[in-house]
């Protein structure tokens, strides 16, 4: 099951890099006459989340944090090309296989954004850096054996980490790509979420305190390189995480993310958004662009 969801639909979010020094084009204020493009993979995309969108593989909500965005935001143009198992490759240079027999690969997102493009956001990486195989390995049905976070960091060299750190330069370059199509676009990337509370709460979510620390820390480990990767690429960092607090995995019915409930699916992709964490991403990102959050 797990390897499953690792290859279909996988977490999302960003990491650093070696700085250029460019600078942040003058942010256009937003409003109509905006040409918005989002970029990304499942975090964005929204699998599952009702009312998807009809015809391709990507599953992508109507109602995703991107969707939601460009309506409150009025946008006059508005590209939604994320999608669901998407690295920086499939960002960058590499078609998406679309996973279903005699169906056409996903194209590349970054033809989607133009000179003309005013409004970018990301949400992109973790899929590069194989989080949802990482956390699979955490979740523990039973205390028994060793925890995941001994098992990675055995010998002294936190794999978890290094997995996280070698996405950098692909972010980067992604972001670069990015700022080289839009000059003039206001680009933002988001961190992940904040997934699980300090010490978990087994057994209401099949993993043990140590390593729900350890899974939480690795998503914050990309939120600080992200805000970092940021700075030195020519975009704005949106913070998810700090936000979330309380509305994790946990905090049933009024989740913001799904985290894993042994035996309850609710047609949910374990995670990932739900629709009301969709809603407080777009109000988040919303008020970052507008200077109201």
């Amino acid at each position: 099951m797990w390897t499953t969801l690792a290859a279909s639909f996988a977490l999302v979010a960003v990491t650093v890099g070696t700085g250029t020094g460019v600078a942040a084009a003058a942010p256009p204020e937003p409003g109509p006459g905006v040409e918005y493009v989002a970029l990304g993979d499942s975090f964005a995309a929204g699998p599952l989340i009702l009312p998807q969108e009809t015809g391709g593989p990507c599953f992508r909500s109507s109602v995703n944090y991107p969707h939601l965005l460009a309506r409150a935001l009025d946008a006059q143009v508005f590209r939604d090309v994320t999608c669901s198992g998407a690295t920086t490759a499939n960002v960058l240079t590499t078609p998406q296989p679309s996973g279903f027999p005699g169906v056409a690969p996903v194209p590349v997102q970054l033809d989607a954004v133009t000179s003309t493009t005013t409004l970018v956001t990301l949400s992109i990486g973790a899929n590069d850096a194989d989080l949802v195989d990482i956390v699979s390995g955490c979740l523990s049905l039973l205390p028994l054996g060793p925890s995941c976070r001994t098992t990675l960091t055995a010998g002294g060299v936190d794999r978890g980490a290094e997995a996280v750190d070698a996405v950098a330069p692909r972010i980067a370059a992604t972001l670069d790509a990015v700022r080289a199509r839009a000059p003039q676009a206001r680009v933002l990337i988001t961190s992940y979420a904040n997934y699980i509370r300090p010490g978990g709460c087994y057994p209401v979510q099949p993993i043990r305190g140590e390593d729900a620390d350890y899974v939480q820390g690795l998503v914050g480990r990309l939120g600080a390189l992200t805000r970092a990767v940021a700075a030195d690429h020519g975009a704005e960092y949106v913070d998810l995480i700090g936000p979330g607090a309380g509305h994790d995995g946990c905090a049933l019915l009024r989740n913001w993310v799904t985290f894993v409930t042994p035996g309850v699916t609710l047609g949910l992709v374990p995670l990932h958004p739900t629709a009301l964490g969709e809603r407080n991403f777009a109000r988040i990102i919303e008020g970052h662009l507008t200077g109201s959050g």
